[in-house]
Order: C-alpha cells, then structure tokens, then sequence
C-alpha cells in the first residue's frame, strides 16, 4: 500500500541523511581531536604521528557519542529539506499524509539511534575511553609523574556504631589493592562527636569478595603499644567497581554497569552524583535525540515554493544549538550540585521536545 511504502521511504531516507551526517560530523571530529592530541600529549610526551592517531582513534567513539544529537539534528535537517527541495513533502501532503505521519518514521528511528546509542555505541566507547586514559598515562614523561606529588587515595564507610575512614598510597585497580593502607576504626560518642577506636596499618590490603585481605598489619589502640597482626581480614561493604571507577572518569564506565558502580560507590563513601548523572543522561538520550528530530522536522515543513525555507532550516540549526547548549549548562549545573541528575538531564529534552509539539500542532492543526 502508498503509506507503507512512503513511511519506509521517509524512514530510508531518514536514515541515509543521519549516516552522512555522521560521516561529516566523523571526520571533523578525528580531524580536530588529533591535532588537539598531538598538540596536548607532545608537551609532556615523546610520541609520533601514529601513537597520537592511535589516541584519537580511541577516544573517537565517546566523542561521537556527546555529538549524537548534531548529527540526528544535520541529518534529518538535509533528509527534509532535500525532500522539500525536489517538491516530495508537497506529493505527501496532497496525497493525505499530516506533518505527524511525516514525523513518525524519523521519529521512531532517532528513537531507536538513541536506545543503540545507550546500550550499543555506550559500552564500546567507555571500553575505548578506558584504553584511552591508560595509554595517554602511559605515554606522560615519566620523570614528570615522579617529580609530582602522589593523589593520596581515601574511601570512607559506614560501620555499626560508627564510621571507617581508609587511606592508601596508591591503588592498584586490576588486582583492587591499596598500597600502604591506614584503616581508622571512628565510633559516635553520645554527644555525636567521633572517637578514634583503633588504627590499622599493613603494607597492603587486596579487596576479596566482601573481605579486605591486609598483608603486614599493625594494630595501635589509644593509649597501648603498637601490636603486630600479620596477615588478617577485615569484612567490608566496598564493592570492586567502586574501587576501580575511583581512577576512571564516568565517560569510561559503561552504560550496563553504571546502576552498580553507583551502589558501589555509595557503600564506598564517594560521590555517585558523576555516574549519577551520566547514567541519567543515558537514559535521556532518545528524547533528546527525538527532540533534535523534531526541531529539524518542524524547520523544514515549509514549502519551498513559498520561500523562505533555507531560513527556517537555518532557524532550526540555530534551535538544535541552543538544545545542546541549554542541555550542557543543566549537566554543568547538576555535576556542581545545584540541581539532581534527574532534573539535569531530563529538562532541556522535555522542554524542547514540547516545544516543537506545540509548534508543529499549531502549525497543523491550528
């Protein structure tokens, strides 16, 4: 039947535009991230050409990922307003098809590049990032590293009657142990002040399934000599992952386990609000993308015999970039903590997405 094959047709046509779009928007990005690259790591590092691509390359997917939503925004922008040029969305309209019969394909895919999106193109670019952030390290001037003060590393967890306050050295996140840990056992005084207990010192402690592992304890209680322990377990509610993501940004975890770094990282004592709010915004990003859609879809349902549509294409790139702008300012917002990742990631899309509903509605239906 005619709208089957012109809902395929949009839907093909939608799609062919987005993959240019992302073609483009690809080359622009590898482009000016390799000399950013080379520019940045060659101050502190001796690399070449090759190990500079190299670090482009890896970083390439989670910058493709910030950027889904210009690149649904360029591709259904060009998608629609070739298919006004050549005088294809009149044909629809005589025919009987509405602006939301038009809208619905390149909806329901921008739906869909933002649920692959998530749950595809997410892992893959966290796993790239991960390998990004170890070699990009790895190539630093060594000497440099040495002549800087080490990060001290401190987890904190809550214990029955009190609290525990862990210090280490450094951090070894594949075999999740602590070099050089102190472990200071506080308890809540009646007045609500906290008592040191006990101090704990080893050479190391490896976290093994729910226990940490100490390897040369010392104990020192208040008032009494230093005693030696040996080797000892101590049970605990810090999680591996939460150790691991300590050293990794949240643009490294994936998408899957981010809900469990989060609980990790509460039972920890850190701040989940980072992966938090990049989950959130996981979740957000076909809305967000469908918003795009829809600001694109709207800029170019204006005949092109009428006049003006380059303007109102224009004017829907120009909506897009604000979309994006209000959209990291709410993020920038919420990672300094003046709003809840729920509120900062969820807002410029409903806003923009309604937006464009109303606009596309009056428009249409009057």
């Amino acid at each position: 039947m005619i709208p089957t094959r012109l809902t395929r047709y949009i839907f093909w046509q939608t799609l062919i535009g987005i993959i240019g779009a992302a073609c483009v928007i690809i080359a622009v990005i590898v482009l000016i991230d390799f000399v950013e690259t080379s520019r940045d790591i060659s101050r502190r590092a001796d690399i070449g050409a090759l190990q500079a691509l190299e670090l482009t390359l890896l970083k390439t997917p989670l910058l493709v990922q910030d950027t889904l939503a210009f690149i649904v925004l360029f591709g259904v922008l060009f998608t629609f307003f070739r298919l006004n040029r050549r005088s294809e969305l009149i044909v629809m309209r005589a025919s009987g098809y509405s602006a939301w019969r038009i809208l619905a394909p390149a909806g329901v895919l921008t739906v869909l590049a933002g649920l692959l999106g998530a749950a595809v193109l997410n892992p893959l670019s966290a796993a790239a990032n991960a390998r990004f952030e170890t070699l990009r390290a790895s190539y630093v001037d060594a000497s440099a590293a040495e002549r800087a003060a080490p990060a001290r590393l401190w987890l904190r967890e809550t214990s029955a009657g009190g609290f525990i306050v862990i210090g280490a050295d450094g951090l070894d996140p594949d075999a999740a142990t602590l070099r050089d840990p102190v472990f200071r056992f506080y308890a809540e005084g009646s007045d609500g002040i906290p008592r040191l207990e006990r101090t704990l010192m080893a050479s190391s402690a490896e976290l093994r399934g729910g226990f940490w592992s100490l390897t040369g304890a010392t104990e020192a209680l208040p008032g009494d000599p230093l005693q030696t322990l040996g080797d000892v377990s101590l049970p605990t509610r810090i999680g591996g992952q939460a150790l691991f993501e300590r050293v990794r940004t949240p643009g490294g975890v994936s998408f899957w386990r981010l809900p469990s770094v989060i609980e990790s990282a509460r039972g920890a004592g850190l701040s989940s609000r980072p992966y938090e709010l990049r989950w959130q915004s996981l979740l957000a990003q076909p809305l967000l993308l469908f918003a795009a859609a829809l600001l694109a879809i709207t800029a170019t349902l204006r005949l092109h015999r009428l006049g003006g549509a380059a303007g109102f294409a224009a004017a829907g790139a120009g909506v897009g970039f604000l979309l994006y702008f209000f959209q990291e300012l709410l993020l920038g917002l919420g990672s300094a903590g003046t709003l809840d990742p729920v509120t900062a990631s969820w807002t410029a899309p409903l806003l923009f997405t309604l937006a464009g509903l109303f606009f596309l509605a009056s428009t249409e239906d009057g």
